[in-house]
């Protein structure tokens, strides 16, 4: 289980571009994630793993979930200039379908866990069910 959890947080911060300093900060929990992947912790408090859950948009499930599948590894060789854009689209029409009123950053990460998801899928193209599910899990509070 430690080197699922591991390995889910080494990939979830590598999808989401952040350092594990970074996610701490935001969680408030100084050493946690360090600790976890440094080995030092076996076995984070379920109040310790709701937050990084949190702070990385996932279940506590998905943290611990131990998934032999092959992950997909952003490298530059990745980059599918149509997918992206088609993640734009997407991301853009639920924000109008939905009267949303996001932030900038809101958009960005929206736009880069969509792109994101859509490469590591085994369907080709982007999913309009996880755009909506990713946007409204983030600011149901923001509409007008």
């Amino acid at each position: 289980m430690n080197s699922a959890i591991k390995e889910n947080i080494k990939r979830q911060l590598q999808a989401k571009n952040m350092t594990a300093a970074e996610l701490e900060r935001r969680t408030g929990i100084p050493h946690a994630v360090v600790n976890i992947l440094h080995g030092r912790s076996k076995n984070p408090s379920i109040k310790t793993a709701q937050a990084i859950a949190k702070e990385l948009g996932c279940s506590i499930e998905a943290l611990f979930a131990e998934d032999d599948a092959p992950k997909v590894e952003l490298a530059p060789s990745h980059w599918n200039p149509q997918l992206y854009a088609a993640a734009f689209a997407a991301v853009y029409a639920q924000i109008q379908t939905s009267k949303l009123q996001p932030t900038p950053q809101q958009v960005g990460q929206w736009l880069t866990d969509v792109y994101t998801y859509a490469l590591g899928s085994t369907t080709v193209g982007v999913d309009a069910r996880f755009v909506e599910w990713l946007l409204d899990r983030d600011v149901p509070h923001n509409r007008p």
